[in-house]
C-alpha cells in the first residue's frame, strides 16, 4: 500500500487504523526507512514459538 491509498483509504472509512496506517507510511518515507526488509527480518529463527533462553 502507498501513501495516496492509505490516505484514501482514511479518509473514506474515517477509522483511526487507517490513519495511523497512513502516518506510518509517510514518517517511513520521511526517515528513508526500508519496510520491504522488515518482512524478510521478521522471523530469524523460523520458529513462530520462540521461547529464547531458558532461566533457572
Amino acid at each position: 500500500m502507498d501513501e495516496l491509498n492509505a490516505w484514501t483509504a482514511f479518509f473514506t472509512t474515517g477509522s483511526v487504523l487507517d490513519y495511523l496506517r497512513y502516518k506510518s507510511i509517510q514518517n517511513s518515507k520521511e526517515t528513508g526507512a526500508d519496510t520491504s526488509a522488515e518482512d524478510k527480518d521478521e522471523i530469524q529463527d523460523g520458529r513462530s514459538d520462540n521461547q529464547g533462553t531458558e532461566y533457572r
